[in-house]
């Protein structure tokens, strides 16, 4: 095996280990840079969103200049698909700027649509959603058949492209963790069809319609899930999936016990039983819910956390998940190096005894500033060093 090879099996190794709660030879880091990635390339956003070779680019700079055992996955949207289905979500403040969405855009599922969509996710999603949130499927044949002929064409593009940027990646010895993407049901129908708002106003009028719906959802959204696995390039890797949790933090405990929480326990207890790592990123503050964190199945998932108590955590969720997080992006942006250093000292004193933690940012960087990038190789490097296991 050549050196290279070496160095991506070790790093692998390292950062699986650590999620399975085994000690490791020391504490993992993964870059969890996504759109940032682009500026530190010499690019926008918009030009790696457009340009696949430049997201390439800039993910090969990240691997070679900044000291990490593996990045998180590709930053690049796919805006050849959104022109082709012409998009009424997203789109750029300017050339230069970060794709932004638009909750408006969202809010397309009218309140009295539920039982259809219950009845019928998919048919739903085809027959309704898609039309309204993409003019070019709205259109009358054959111009709609061509658009959907077209937006299929650039999304296998796109999967293809990606792909070979995670080879490309390999091949100098840097892995990717996540391949694919998956939503909660219920985050899914609030950022797509009904809008926050909507959805905080189903919960008041129509509880038990929005329930139903979520169940009714929750098989497509496994579905969805296992059809990127399988759809990955074969490998003898751990598969792992990013699931991003908006609404919990907004939620009373009664309504996130309701509406949330079944079908998020069966969503991580379904891939578990597959040997999928569903990693999901916990956005905000969970102290309220690691009790119900702890019935996940053990050593089956990674806790990409935005904010809490690093003791607490440890001491709540040791036995149960992987921790990852928490060191605060803000500081990697407006801190010295020193403030940096020690703050990611005091999360491995806090975090890393025994194992079980990989070290990382709260949020994934996104815009230019979000980082300085000499503060991101100065705490990396000071994690690798001081991270060692004796």
């Amino acid at each position: 095996m050549s050196e290279v090879m070496n160095t991506y099996q070790e790093r692998l190794d390292r950062v699986f280990k650590t999620l399975r709660l085994e000690q490791a030879d020391r504490v993992p880091v993964l870059g969890t840079y996504g759109t940032w990635g682009a500026y530190y390339g010499g690019y926008t956003d918009s030009e790696t969103n457009w340009d696949m070779d430049k997201c390439g680019k800039a993910m090969l700079k990240m691997a070679n200049d900044i000291p990490m055992d593996m990045l998180h996955q590709p930053f690049a949207r796919p805006g050849g698909v959104y022109q082709a289905l012409g998009s009424k979500a997203f789109h750029y403040l300017s050339d230069s700027n970060i794709v932004q969405y638009s909750d408006e855009s969202a809010q397309i599922m009218k309140d009295d649509e539920y039982p259809e969509f219950s009845k019928d996710p998919f048919r739903f999603l085809v027959e309704k959603v898609l039309p309204r949130k993409y003019a070019e499927l709205a259109k009358d044949s054959p111009m709609r058949d061509l658009a959907f002929a077209k937006g299929a064409m650039k999304f296998g593009m796109f999967g293809a492209q990606k792909g070979a940027i995670k080879g490309s990646l390999a091949a100098q010895g840097m892995p990717v963790l996540f391949d694919g993407i998956i939503l909660h049901p219920m985050d899914w129908i609030a950022d797509f069809f009904r809008g926050i708002k909507g959805v905080f106003g189903d919960i008041r009028r129509r509880p038990a319609e929005l329930s139903e719906a979520i169940q009714a959802f929750t098989p497509l959204v496994i579905r969805l899930g296992m059809g990127q696995v399988h759809m990955a390039p074969p490998s003898p890797n751990p598969k792992a999936l990013l699931l991003p949790l908006h609404l919990p933090t907004m939620l009373k405990v009664a309504d996130f016990d309701k509406y949330y929480w079944p079908s998020f326990k069966m969503i991580m207890e379904f891939f578990a039983a597959h040997n999928v790592y569903v990693i999901p990123f916990y956005e905000g503050d969970w102290s309220r819910f690691y009790n119900h964190l702890q019935e996940l199945p053990a050593k089956k998932t990674m806790g990409w956390f935005e904010h809490g108590d690093p003791k607490e955590m440890k001491q709540k969720l040791q036995d149960t998940m992987c921790i990852i997080g928490l060191f605060p992006a803000t500081l990697l942006q407006y801190g010295t190096k020193e403030e940096c250093i020690a703050k990611a000292k005091e999360l491995l004193d806090n975090l890393a005894p025994g194992g079980g933690y990989i070290f990382g940012t709260d949020k994934e960087l996104i815009a230019p500033q979000d980082a300085k990038a000499e503060n991101v190789i100065a705490v990396n490097k000071f994690v690798m060093e001081y991270g060692i296991y004796k």
